[in-house]
């Protein structure tokens, strides 16, 4: 009888213990600045994934559900940004240098975009790339 219960017991936390782990190929975060004089196209809204920017032509989504932060524009410059010619070098050093398996922006990257919102403020959206392990 007690063996029964130590499987039981062990089935229930196996998985609870799996699941908790760390990603055995961790994310790097990238910062994207999102200029609405350059990138012209804001908000186009898609019914499942929330809005839609357009940064150096390829979209990112982020959810409106999701809490966006707010915080003062003095803050902005301890950010670094990144473009697509520089995220796309990370991406592929994230793979071959560090031999690991293929994968899309959104398996690479934890992905921020920033946007300022007056002379005052700035959001910051966690978003993910269109076209990359989703569904458009």
């Amino acid at each position: 009888m007690d063996v029964i219960k130590i499987i039981w017991i062990m089935l229930f936390f196996i998985p609870t213990i799996l699941i908790g782990q760390e990603s055995m190929y961790p994310k790097d975060t990238i910062y994207l600045f999102f200029d609405k004089k350059k990138h012209l196209k804001k908000e186009l809204n898609h019914p499942d994934l929330g809005k839609n920017f357009y940064f150096e032509g390829i979209g990112v989504f982020y959810n409106q559900k999701q809490k966006a932060d707010t915080l003062s524009i003095k803050q902005l410059k301890t950010y670094t940004f990144s473009d697509l010619k520089e995220i796309n070098k990370k991406r592929y050093n994230w793979v071959f240098d560090n031999k690991r398996p293929p994968a899309d922006r959104n398996g690479v990257f934890q992905t921020y975009l920033i946007e300022v919102i007056s002379e005052e403020e700035f959001v910051i959206h966690s978003v993910i790339w269109a076209g990359e392990g989703i569904i458009e």
